[in-house]
């Protein structure tokens, strides 16, 4: 349809009130005049009065004509033809020979066109038809090739390019020949779904014309390992379980063999990975598995694990082994970045289920070093047994065991000896304040008497509704470090400088059991000012035990001293679990997520601390990445809060990209460095997974009121277009020409106004 117009003209009026007002004013003026203003010249000569009288009709006229403010308004239709997108899959997945005959996605489609070539070039004189290629970006074309040589499919970013382009041009439709599967990397990651629906608001509809088949062949053997799932941070000693999802085609009867590869740290040669070994079996570590299917196609989940034994970074990968007959090797593993720490501290903590101190120290599990387990107890009068799982006690399951306001026969005598035991071989054990803590709760009697670095009573009485003033200090009490605990790991909350300061800012305990050191080997780390001690330490064999007299560390966070509170408790934890050390690193540097697929920016974030843990926000840094083959470019660092982020986006080839940062202070002296890696995973985004996805086109095609249009279905599909017609835009001009205001009107009524008076003047009446 060739773009036409009309136009037409009409008088308009715009009464300055209401039309009834308007009409009513300016009838009655004209109406006033004739009444009341021939009797005021009735004595003149017939010609004059008739002058007179046909001036002062006259002016009123024109003083109507204004009430009613009359305009010429010219309107002019323009019905533009329509315009019609067709975009078409130029991708590499549109490669996937799965058509007729063994054509490729792309032939079809150009074989598509060819066939309604004729249907086109009608179309294009009823309407705009414009042609383009895309893949990541859109390319306009005249004719398409076969080349499909595209590394994306962003859908999503074409359909917000088209409609973006295509603004104020009278788009009305787009036809989409693709096999729908969306495969982009940001900033191209756009969601098809929210453009489409915006496009169905605007009443463009999307007409679909589906390639390909939406699952792989079957007939050729291909072993893909689709997902790895692993914690990115393990410990050392600890099992670490790891998920993978292995996709297998033309593989019905055979046996896979899919094991787990860890780099071997001592091959690593500069920023060179080491050789990826298979690590040693165990009853606890399952790193080969055997798995076989009975179907050509399938999706069998596996699960591996291994135990490390010693901290650092490890490569590691999932392998399913290949055959020699497989048609593509390349995605047969799956590779990502394991960080093995020292710490791993599991915590069992024991208390009564509505202690205020257990929310506050749950809160430890936020850290990548502990996993605390709180074991509510709930215990009164009419009940003194609780369902403590045995297993909690088995060796090796808990690092460090806390106990609160818990009395000693709610565990039970074999319990207590086990936990005994397990204190023996080396787990840590704190006891903290409460009224059933300690001898109040009848632990004198128990193996704990012995591990506990204080004195216990036997004749210490339970009182389960109030403090006992002989056991309790019921007043507020500040917790200060002694001079043996200002140095201590655990009582190291700020500078060395400040640290005592900062324990005498915190609030004080709300009361204190009343506590007392077991023998002249028990260090007391913290008292009050008053001399009260409140924090007991010791060694007992192999092991780590404290004491601690408050249980109201929860008024710290409360009061804005959250960050002191878990610093404390933290400290503590990996003292008595013999870990401290693992909080020396002064420069640190975070990749997350540690595997990339080619083209991604990667975000680095990295910092730097004092000994104590607090951040150094001026620090300057120095940080590289340095590629697969060697080339490093430096990154420019930018200040978020109290860590630093850089960006880099050079990721185009697969393999291992090395991070180093070095830290410094405005003089010039250096505070450490540290180094880390992430990895480009070495895959086909197009052509791993090159199954078509009919439903998100078939998404598309609903949210905007289109159809999904089959290949076989596209020349008679485009026919009925044809016939039935997409919606035109047409577009409405108006031009508006006063016939009131403006010079011509002032000038008529000033020379009526001027004639009377001038008529007036002559007979003698002004």
């Amino acid at each position: 349809m060739t773009p036409t117009s009309e136009t037409s003209l009409r008088l308009a009026f715009d009464p300055v009130w209401s039309w009834p007002v308007s009409v009513f004013v300016a009838v009655g003026l004209i109406v006033f005049v004739l009444l009341t203003y021939p009797r005021r010249v009735r004595h003149l000569t017939p010609i004059s009065r008739r002058m007179l009288i046909a001036l002062r009709v006259l002016t009123a006229l024109v003083l109507a004509w204004g009430i009613l403010r009359p305009e010429l308004q010219w309107t002019k239709k323009d019905r533009k033809a329509a315009m019609l997108v067709v975009a078409l899959d130029e991708s590499r997945s549109m490669q996937t020979p799965d058509g007729p005959a063994s054509m490729s996605r792309r032939a079809v489609l150009l074989k598509n066109l060819q066939d309604a070539e004729p249907t086109i070039e009608k179309l294009r004189q009823e309407m705009e038809v414009r042609m383009l290629n895309f893949d990541r970006e859109v390319h306009p074309v005249d004719k398409p090739g076969p080349d499909a040589l595209g590394e994306q499919t962003a859908i999503g970013f074409v359909l917000e390019s088209i409609l973006r382009e295509a603004q104020g041009k009278g788009l009305s439709g787009i036809i989409l020949h693709s096999d729908g599967a969306l495969r982009a990397l940001a900033p191209y990651d756009v969601d098809p779904r929210a453009v489409a629906r915006r496009l169905g608001e605007l009443q463009i509809p999307i007409f679909p014309v589906a390639y390909g088949t939406t699952t792989v062949s079957d007939t050729s053997l291909d072993l893909i390992v689709e997902d790895l799932l692993v914690d990115p941070y393990a410990f050392v000693k600890k099992t670490v379980p790891m998920r993978a999802r292995l996709r297998v085609t033309g593989a019905a009867g055979r046996k896979l063999t899919v094991r787990l590869l860890v780099e071997d740290a001592k091959t690593r040669d500069g920023l060179k990975p080491g050789e990826l070994k298979v690590p040693s079996a165990s009853k606890n570590a399952q790193p080969v598995v055997v798995v076989e299917t009975s179907r050509n196609s399938d999706v069998i989940p596996v699960e591996l694990s291994y135990i490390p034994d010693l901290p650092g970074e490890y490569k590691i990968a999932v392998e399913v082994v290949p055959f020699d007959d497989e048609i593509k090797k390349t995605n047969n593993r799956r590779s990502t970045l394991l960080t093995v720490r020292r710490g791993g501290i599991n915590v069992a903590y024991f208390d009564h289920a509505t202690v205020p101190e257990q929310k506050w120290l749950k809160l430890l599990n936020t850290t990548e070093q502990i996993q605390l387990d709180f074991q509510p107890i709930v215990f009164g009068k009419k009940s003194d047994r609780n369902d403590i799982d045995p297993e909690m006690f088995q060796r090796g399951r808990y690092d460090v065991f806390i106990i609160g306001g818990v009395p000693a026969k709610i565990f039970g005598p074999e319990i207590l000896k086990q936990l005994a035991a397990r204190v023996d071989e080396g787990a840590g054990l704190l006891m903290i304040g409460g009224l059933h803590s300690f001898g109040a709760g009848g632990y004198a009697e128990t193996p704990l008497a012995d591990l506990l670095p204080v004195m216990m009573n036997k004749n210490e009485t339970i009182s389960a509704d109030e403090a006992d003033p002989s056991q309790r200090h019921a007043e507020e009490l500040a917790m200060v470090p002694t001079a043996k605990g200002v140095r201590h790991y655990v009582m190291r909350i700020d500078a060395p400088d400040k640290n005592r300061e900062a324990w005498l800012a915190l609030p004080p305990l709300d009361g204190a059991n009343k506590l007392r050191a077991k023998n002249d080997f028990v260090d007391i780390l913290a008292t009050s000012p008053e001399g009260i001690p409140l924090l007991f330490s010791s060694e007992v064999g192999k092991a780590r035990v404290m004491a601690f007299a408050g249980d109201t560390t929860w008024r710290w966070p409360l009061r804005g001293q959250r960050k002191a509170h878990q610093l404390f408790w933290r400290q503590m934890i990996f003292w008595l679990a013999r870990k401290e050390e693992d909080q020396s690193q002064t420069v640190w540097v975070r990749v997350d997520p540690r595997n990339y697929l080619p083209g991604a920016s990667v975000k680095l974030a990295f910092g730097a601390r004092t000994p104590e843990g607090i951040p150094i926000t001026d620090a300057e840094f120095a940080v590289t990445v340095t590629n697969p083959k060697g080339d490093r470019e430096r990154l420019a660092a930018q200040r978020n809060g109290n860590e630093f982020a850089a960006t880099y986006p050079q990721t185009d080839l697969a393999g291992d990209y090395w991070v180093s940062v070095t830290a410094q202070t405005k003089a010039g002296k250096e505070i450490g460095n540290t180094s880390s890696r992430f990895l480009v995973d070495e895959r086909d985004l197009e052509l791993d997974n090159p199954a078509a996805d009919h439903a998100l086109l078939a998404e598309l095609a609903a949210l905007t009121g289109g159809s999904v249009v089959t290949p076989e279905q596209h020349g008679a599909f485009l026919e009925r277009l044809r016939k039935e017609g997409l919606v035109r835009r047409e577009e409405t001009e108006v031009t508006r020409v006063t016939l009131w205001d403006n010079w011509p009107f002032l000038i008529v009524f000033v020379a009526l106004l001027s004639a009377e008076w001038t008529v007036r003047k002559l007979r003698g009446l002004v």
